[in-house]
């Protein structure tokens, strides 16, 4: 029994033996390089070098965006040196910054914060603490560019704005390093590198200078808003939204409680405003002239407007009763007029006569509620609404009272800020196609507004008497309070929008300045700011001033 147990043992031990032997001579002789490679490989790392990211500058070359190191700093002792926290205080600008960094040091153990570059080399000779780098996007303090640059989150994934639209130009080609490490993953040998291509800089059109201020001017109301100013060849000197948000915030790395407490914020201030359509109220009104001098409408046709307006139907009962901002209306009316006091009367009456085909044929035509096609890739589209639509989307017939809402810009219609300001500027130049652009100039391929001469006096008249006109209520120019010292010539249009029932008004102003040689556009909607005439108008006019006095020709 012994002797067959220990039989069997012993042919286990030789197979065993046997295989061990196969296994030794498939490694070393069979697949040797095949082995070889596998730990070659495993000595062996390839790492991937990011390349620094262009710069975004602003039209002076001021840098927007900007790549640098940022630091981690963890003390190895519990008490540190007297002389290293007066080294650190030194070494800062701001006093309070350097106490506050020590502060959350001593509490904490370790931060995380940009150093001046002379503290960073200093700091490694100090054995107390630990000091580690990695590179960050910088963004100009500046809530007035925010949306225009766009931001770099934590993993190197361009977010909206510059930063979205122009990656392939910004992010540069990464290098690689390959290197030798022991079974600890510890570097042996550096074995090649290949360089990374830095990205190259952009230069935009904006000025952050400019857009700051803007921002102080519509955040100062306490109200949310846009501001749109750009050049009558497109170049936009700004693009604002208020509120606004911190563009670090999300390149340090934001926690899921942060991101959710910026996205769920009812201000919402990751939207951008400038792109986001809104009801525009009467800053509609030129759209709706310029159709009816396309279509023929005889100018100088009167209408005595009383403040009321009674839609009737064919057998003339009365169907709505439609008012005029000015309870006694403006008397004797015609398309000039109306433009410059803003008479809703004769809007009701002209939007009627011309018909909601005739008004949406010519929004198609011009585009003038279709992307802009600026040079960013969150922008909106606006809305004029037709009975297809009405039918499609809330399956309800087209009404007159429609038209008549539609004809001051109420209602369904919505356009966005920067939509407004591309056909107030189209408006300055004749019907001259205007593409806005931040980054590089786009070419048009439209056709342009064609109105005759004496169309385009009308309208650009009108719209200037709407700043310059004085006298009573029911014939000043809306804009008129003010703009009754201004120093330059210019020409606008308000627009009072209501939202229905009890909510505040939309305020809007757009316009353009000089009045014969336009230079600029300015665009500027105040949430529930109230009356066109009143905050926007205003700011619209600080705007204009400060760029009398910063880009005197």
């Amino acid at each position: 029994m012994r002797t067959k147990r220990f039989d069997l043992f012993f042919v286990l031990f030789l197979l065993t033996i046997g295989f061990f032997i196969y296994r030794l001579y498939d490694y070393q002789i069979v697949n040797f390089e095949k082995y070889a490679e596998q730990v070659e490989s495993i000595s062996r790392r390839s790492i991937s070098i990011l390349p620094p990211r262009g710069m975004i500058l602003d039209r002076n070359g001021i840098p927007m965006a900007w790549d640098a190191p940022y630091y981690e700093i963890k003390k190895k002792v519990v008490f540190l040196p007297e002389d290293l926290k007066r080294m650190i205080i030194d070494s800062f600008d701001d006093r309070e910054k350097a106490e506050t960094l020590l502060k959350r040091l001593e509490i904490f153990g370790s931060v995380e914060t940009s150093l001046p570059a002379a503290l960073a080399v200093r700091l490694n000779d100090y054995p107390e603490l630990e000091i580690s780098e990695r590179i960050i996007r910088y963004y100009q303090d500046n809530p007035g560019i925010a949306h225009v640059a766009g931001y770099i989150k934590f993993d190197g994934e361009p977010v909206m704005g510059i930063e979205k639209q122009y990656n392939e130009l910004l992010k540069g080609t990464p290098g690689e390093k390959l290197i030798r490490v022991d079974a600890l993953g510890t570097q042996i040998s550096l074995e090649g590198e290949r360089p990374p291509v830095a990205g190259k800089d952009l230069k935009i059109t904006i000025d952050s200078q400019l857009s700051r201020y803007i921002y102080d001017l519509i955040d100062e109301t306490g109200k949310s808003g846009a501001a749109v100013v750009m050049k009558t060849d497109g170049e936009v000197l700004a693009l604002v939204s208020v509120p606004s948000f911190e563009n670090m915030f999300f390149t340090r790395g934001i926690s899921t409680r942060d991101w959710e407490r910026l996205n769920l914020d009812p201000s919402r201030p990751l939207v951008n405003r400038a792109v986001t359509p809104f009801s525009p109220g009467s800053v509609i009104k030129p759209f709706i002239a310029m159709v009816a001098l396309a279509e023929g409408t005889d100018s100088k046709k009167e209408i005595d407007c009383g403040g009321i307006f009674q839609y009737k139907d064919s057998q003339g009962v009365v169907q709505g009763v439609y008012r005029d901002w000015n309870l006694y209306g403006h008397g004797k009316t015609d398309l000039g007029k109306a433009i410059t006091v803003s008479c809703n009367i004769y809007f009701y009456q002209l939007g009627l006569e011309l018909g909601i085909e005739t008004l949406d044929r010519y929004a198609r035509i011009w585009e003038v509620f279709e992307p802009t096609d600026i040079d960013l890739p969150e922008e909106s589209v606006g809305l004029m609404p037709s009975p297809e639509w009405k039918r499609e989307n809330l399956e309800e017939s087209w009404f007159p009272g429609d038209t008549i809402q539609i004809s001051i810009g109420q209602g369904y219609l919505s356009i966005t800020p920067l939509q407004l300001a591309r056909m107030t500027g189209e408006i300055a130049m004749r019907g001259k196609e205007i593409i806005p652009f931040v980054g590089s100039r786009q070419e048009g391929s439209r056709v342009p507004i064609k109105l005759g001469e004496s169309d385009w006096d009308l309208i650009i008249g009108a719209m200037g008497d709407v700043v310059s006109k004085g006298g009573s209520s029911a014939d000043a120019g809306t804009a008129y309070s003010s703009f009754r010292d201004f120093a330059e010539t210019a020409a606008g249009k308000t627009g009072t929008a209501e939202q229905g029932g009890s909510k505040p008004t939309h305020s809007w102003f757009t316009g353009f300045m000089p009045l014969h040689e336009p230079e600029i556009v300015v665009t500027v909607l105040v949430y529930e700011g109230g009356y066109g005439s009143g905050l926007a108008t205003q700011i619209s006019r600080k705007i204009m001033d400060y760029y009398i006095e910063e880009y005197a020709r």
